[in-house]
């Protein structure tokens, strides 16, 4: 990411804060709207963050296409943004979309459900991650984004929340070329910086008790000196033990590596 979209960003999460205190998730939504318009038009985007345009210029041409989808509040904010200098359009897209995934964290904060967000949204990752043609079904460039859209909330069904269902349709219908997954995680990983705590995916063989999870939770946030939110996954042919993957990091304590180191040496 190049200087100038930094300051940006650091200038448009200051800008949206105090919202943040009265949004719902229609700001979020609005902004997932905008985020996909800029996606889908190279030449909206290059004119909107054109830091040589006429402020005013854009602020019409803003005003114009968002106008009617995007309340006056939020359509403010909106044109603030286009007021900063961005390096590229595609960085505009990528702020506009963090923006939005922010919102939608603030207000899952406000209700006391950012745990079950976190968890919902690695639920259906790790759901699509294991399933070959729900990863194609996703990702298919022929389906429309109706259908796209009904298929996620089908598979999520009723029980999941306002905000996780918000941000999941919209990492599904907002991949574009990105693997679907990797969307998911990305934003499974912005909800986490929103919570100021870093997410650890734990492998085990079989599932472990709450104490347990909890127990795991204090070793790393010790050993990593910052708060820590565990993403469980069951995986029997680790045969026993765990592996840690947080921050790039890999700590490989289960059994079937073991088994495996034990093979080469005696290989």
């Amino acid at each position: 990411m190049a200087s100038s979209t930094r300051q940006a960003l650091v200038a448009a999460k200051e800008a949206q804060t105090p919202l943040l205190a009265s949004a719902d998730l229609k700001f979020a939504t609005e902004l997932f709207a905008v985020s996909a318009a800029l996606a889908e038009s190279a030449q909206l985007r290059g004119i909107l963050s054109d830091p040589s345009a006429d402020a005013d210029a854009k602020s019409k041409l803003s005003s114009s296409i968002f106008g009617k989808a995007v309340s006056a509040a939020n359509l403010k904010f909106v044109n603030g943004l286009f007021g900063l200098r961005w390096s590229s359009g595609r960085d505009l897209v990528e702020a506009v979309e963090t923006l939005a995934i922010r919102a939608a964290a603030s207000v899952a904060a406000k209700n006391k459900e950012l745990d079950t967000v976190e968890a919902q949204i690695f639920a259906f990752r790790h759901a699509v991650d294991s399933d070959s043609e729900l990863q194609f079904a996703l990702a298919n460039k022929s389906a429309s984004d109706e259908a796209k859209a009904k298929l996620v909330k089908d598979l999520l069904g009723k029980s999941v929340s306002d905000a996780a269902e918000l941000l999941i349709r919209s990492a599904v219908l907002g991949a574009g070329r990105r693997r679907v997954y990797v969307v998911l995680e990305r934003f499974g990983k912005q909800v986490s910086e929103f919570a100021e705590r870093l997410v650890a995916t734990v492998s085990v063989a079989a599932p472990i008790s709450k104490a347990q999870v909890e127990k795991l939770e204090s070793v790393l946030t010790a050993k990593y000196h910052h708060p820590i939110r565990i993403n469980l996954v069951i995986d029997p042919e680790l045969i026993g033990g765990v592996r840690v993957q947080l921050t790039g990091d890999i700590i490989d304590g289960s059994l079937s590596n073991r088994l495996q180191k034990a093979k080469l040496q005696l290989a």
